[in-house]
This record gives structure tokens, C-alpha cells and sequence, in this order.
């Protein structure tokens, strides 16, 4: 331990270098392994029972496998190119169902332990020294309140936003094929998500600043991909984001910024701030906010385009959540705990925290911020393991799937509850497979037997020969389908074929009143089939 000229405290784990000031490889690959130890040592059935969570499987693997991998690229998901997940979910292809979630697990393992491997290196040597940088790696993989972006490929836009971040703002790399890691990571990230329209300010200043080519060509970068984002946006919003409103008050604001934000990176997701009294949080806001702008006034310039760029998140996040489409959103943001939305703020706190405690902080600042970091050892025991997802027995349905005949539909139920994967068996010559809607009825709805009209859309790479409706599992009806749907078009650009409308009318002799299950099979021309929907509504008279 030593005390630097400013009167911070040091405190060294790794040796420093003047050379450098970084690790070298075969220290960076022991670091890496030692990461991914402890991020696994909080949820081991990430590897040991690996299962698909959310989108990871009702999206990315489904629509890999469904559409066609390179068709899947194309496609938005929340108003947005999501290359990341599809690009893993293709790979995911590669080898049999039930090894698909552990090869999306590894990859979102590696993403999220990447970014210790840049704050270790030389490259991040502007930023703080070493040991500081030490500190904040670790302070990065012990994060409390975090599960939801924890391995999942789904969320590990995060974590890829974060490394962007860092090499955006990071030494220039010394070495052609280093440049083209950078470019190639920017470029992922880019397409990836949101963050490479919230980078671009950090980047013109970090350009005005430093003078430097290189942080113009990655700007470039980020100019070309944040305007393919907003056209995406553009075209797919009314379809694709919640039209309820945020439910915003100053109140939530307090709760969220010092309950979610600065108690959740210290207390872990244990903490309640939708019930702590409001005292309590104005005090923690106004602290938490102290030394964030602390760190703004004095930290290096790295360190402080790294804190705006997560508040710019932050702030996106809060402007355009997406966490319920029924209620408003604001109300449901504080209920929720560890969500994705959260976790860039709180890196951004907690490194604050520890650049105030070690190199930069008065005495003050320094009481307050070793006071959050003491208190953070508590969030971290609290949060360290994080509940197994429930045992569906995913090697069991996944080898159901695989014995299944072609035309075979497999439900195979994924965390969290409720969630599903579709699967339609493909015969082997069936490259992609029919995908479509049910519009009316809609879903517990309700029909009249009188008039029972079902209609939707269709699409496929090979014509679409007809769509079948069946109710009760029974054949009541087809349809040729014939007229465009641009909302369709906008969703799901890639497929050729776009005689998107059907409507059949059924024989109202059959539509018996009650309950009753409808179910649509489209079929193209090369005798690829697949149940493209399906509702639950009530026949009336």
C-alpha cells in the first residue's frame, strides 16, 4: 500500500510497469480464466444445465433456425438489428439442439469477461493506474444487482456496449490486425443494439480532445451503423415498443437513480426502494450523485467520457423502456431488480466510487466512497448466487425434437416461466419455413359462429401455396394467400415472397359455441410446412 503525490491510496495486486502499465499475455490469460471462474461460480448451471433463457431461444434459435441463419440477420427485434445473438444462434445451429444452450452460454461468458481483459491492458493506461484498474475488474465481475445480464447471450449487448466503450476511449492499437479487432468490435456493437448512437458524442469529444485519426475512423464507424439502427427504428417502432406511457414522476426518479441505481450497485438486489423512506434515498441520491461528479471534475478524461456515456444509457433507458406493454413503464422499472437497465450506471458508480476512494477523492469524498465500497462487500456476499433456472429438462425435449418426424411441432418450455420454443420440424430439404400470424380472432377473443372469419398474414422464402386452418386440432378450412402487408415488410424484410394476406371463412356448421383452439399450417411449394399460429378465443352466437 502507498500513498500517491495527490494523497490518494494505492493499493497494488499486479505489478506495475512504466513500459506499459498492463499485463502481459500470459497473465491476461490467467486473469481471463479466473474471471470466468468466479462468473460461473455464481450461476454453475449455466454450464452444468445449460437451457435456453428468454430470447435467447424464442428468437435467436427459433427464427436461426425457422428462417434460415442469414435471413434472421436481417430481421429487427424491439426496433433494432440484433447481430450479436443472431450471429451466436447461428453458430448455435452448427451443433445438435441440446449442446445449443451451452455454445450460447460460453459465448456470452466470454463476452462478459472480455472487458477485464481491455481494463488490464496497456491500452487502458490513461484511464487509472493499474492497481486502481485492478479493483475496478474486480469490482465488474463481483456486481451485485446484475442477474439479468448475467452469461445470457440475450443481454450481452451490454457487456459488448461496454467493451465498445473501452476501446473507443483506449490507447490506439500498436498493430494492423489490432485496429480491425477494434473496427470489427465496433462494428458488432453497432449493430448490436442501441449503443453506437449513444458513443458518438462520447467520441467527437474524445476526437476534439486528443486530435487523433484512428478515433475518426471509429467514429465513422459509429455514424454508419447508429443511421442503419435509426432506419430500423423508424420503420419498426409503432409495432415493435410499448405504446404505453412511462408513468415518469420526480418521486420515481429519486427511486430509481438512488434505490435501483446507486443502493442497488452497493446493497444488491435485495434492496427495496420502491418502500424506503424517501429521506433515505434523496440522502443517497444526493451522495451517489456527489461522486459522480467528483469523478467528472477530476478524473482523467477516459474515465470521465466512460461515466457520461453510461448515464446517456442510463438516461435512454428510462426514456424508452421496454418492461411491460400493457402498464406504465416507470412503476414496473421499480419493482424490477438486476435488469439490464441498470447495469451500465452501476459500473459507471461503483468505478467511480473506487477512482474516488484510491487516486482522486478529498477527504470527504473519500469517507463517503470507501463507506459505499465497505457496504458493497455486504451486496456482493448477498448477491454472489444467483437462483438455478428451474430443471424444464431441456436434454429431454431437445432430443424429442431430434427424433421427431419433419412437420413434427415441439414445445419445449424455457426460463422464465411462461416462455416457450416453437420448434417445427424441418425436412431435409427444407432450408426455411413458412412464419406467419393469426389477426383475427385475436387471442382470447372471441368469434361468431355465424359469421367465423379467420384471417392473418404469411410469409416465406418459397412461394406459399395455401394456409390451413384447424380448430380443435380438425381441418375447417384454406386459403390462397394474396395481397402485401408493409407493417410485415418492415418487421420482416429478407423473404421474397409477399402475398402476406389470407382470410378464410369457416363452415359455421362446424364452429360448435364455447371454447375452441385455432391453429394455422402454411404450406409453399416445395412442401415445407409449418404451424404459423395459433389462438385460444370463444365462439358466440
Amino acid at each position: 500500500m502507498t500513498r500517491s503525490a495527490e494523497g490518494g491510496i494505492k493499493l497494488r495486486i499486479f505489478p506495475a510497469s512504466d513500459s506499459h502499465d498492463g499485463i502481459g499475455w500470459k497473465l491476461q490469460i490467467l486473469v481471463f480464466l479466473v474471471a470466468a471462474a468466479m462468473v460461473i461460480s455464481r450461476r454453475p448451471d449455466a454450464l452444468l444445465n445449460p437451457q435456453f433463457f428468454a430470447e435467447d431461444g424464442a428468437v435467436w434459435y427459433l427464427q436461426a433456425y425457422s428462417f434460415g441463419w442469414a435471413i434472421s440477420l436481417l430481421h429487427t427485434h424491439s426496433g433494432y438489428f440484433q447481430t450479436l445473438p443472431r450471429l451466436v444462434a447461428a453458430l448455435a445451429l452448427l451443433v445438435p439442439l441440446r449442446f445449443a444452450p451451452l455454445l450460447m452460454n460460453l459465448i456470452g461468458l466470454t463476452v462478459q469477461v472480455l472487458p477485464v481483459n481491455i481494463m488490464l491492458s496497456w491500452r487502458c493506461r490513461d484511464w487509472a493506474p493499474l492497481p486502481v484498474r485492478s479493483w475496478m475488474a474486480v469490482a465488474y465481475i463481483a456486481l451485485p444487482n446484475s442477474r439479468e445480464v448475467h452469461v445470457a447471450i440475450t443481454n450481452a449487448q451490454w457487456h459488448l456496449g461496454l467493451m465498445a466503450c473501452m476501446v473507443m476511449l483506449a490507447a490506439i492499437p500498436k498493430t494492423v490486425s489490432g485496429r480491425l479487432l477494434d473496427g470489427t468490435l465496433l462494428l458488432l456493437s453497432g449493430l448490436t443494439g442501441p449503443f453506437a448512437l449513444l458513443l458518438i458524442p462520447v467520441a467527437i469529444v474524445f476526437w476534439w480532445v486528443r486530435r487523433q485519426r484512428w478515433t475518426l475512423a471509429l467514429t465513422g464507424i459509429l455514424v454508419l451503423t447508429s443511421g442503419m439502427q435509426i432506419s430500423a427504428l423508424v420503420r419498426t417502432a409503432a409495432a415493435s415498443r410499448p405504446k404505453v406511457g412511462l408513468g415518469a414522476t420526480p418521486e420515481l426518479l429519486i427511486r430509481l437513480l438512488a434505490g435501483q441505481v446507486y443502493l442497488g450497485a452497493v446493497l444488491g438486489q435485495r434492496n427495496d426502494p420502491a418502500h424506503k423512506p424517501l429521506w433515505l434515498l434523496c440522502a443517497a441520491a444526493v451522495l451517489g450523485t456527489a461522486v459522480i461528479v467528483y469523478t467528472l471534475r477530476g478524473a482523467e478524461l477516459e474515465l470521465k467520457l466512460f461515466v457520461i456515456f453510461c448515464l446517456l444509457a442510463l438516461i435512454a433507458g428510462l426514456m424508452s423502456p421496454k418492461v411491460s406493454m400493457t402498464t406504465p413503464q416507470w412503476p414496473v422499472l421499480l419493482q424490477a431488480g438486476a435488469l439490464r437497465y441498470w447495469f451500465l450506471p452501476m459500473t459507471a458508480f461503483v468505478w467511480a466510487l473506487i477512482w474516488c476512494a484510491l487516486v482522486g477523492g478529498s477527504t470527504w469524498v473519500r469517507a463517503v466512497s470507501v463507506a459505499g465500497l465497505t457496504a458493497m462487500l455486504f451486496g456482493i456476499a448477498a448477491d454472489w448466487r444467483y437462483p438455478a433456472y428451474p430443471n424444464l429438462q431441456f436434454p429431454a425435449k431437445a432430443a424429442a425434437f431430434e427424433a421427431a418426424a419433419p412437420g413434427t411441432v415441439v414445445t419445449i418450455p424455457i426460463f422464465p416461466s411462461g416462455w416457450v420454443v416453437r420448434l417445427v420440424k424441418k425436412g431435409p430439404l427444407c432450408h426455411s419455413l413458412p412464419i406467419g400470424a393469426i389477426d383475427q380472432p385475436a387471442p382470447n377473443g372471441s368469434i361468431r359462429a355465424s359469421a367465423p372469419k379467420v384471417s392473418g398474414w404469411v410469409a416465406g422464402y418459397e412461394p406459399i401455396r395455401g394456409v390451413s386452418i384447424f380448430v380443435d386440432g380438425a381441418y375447417a378450412g384454406a386459403s390462397t394467400p394474396k395481397g402485401r402487408r408493409p407493417d410485415v415488410e418492415s418487421v420482416y424484410p429478407g423473404f421474397p415472397q409477399r402475398d402476406e394476406s389470407w382470410a378464410v371463412l369457416l363452415d359455421p356448421s362446424k364452429m360448435e359455441q364455447g371454447n375452441r383452439n385455432i391453429r394455422a399450417r402454411a404450406t409453399d411449394v416445395g412442401g415445407c410446412e409449418a404451424d404459423i399460429a395459433e389462438v385460444n378465443t370463444r365462439v358466440t352466437q
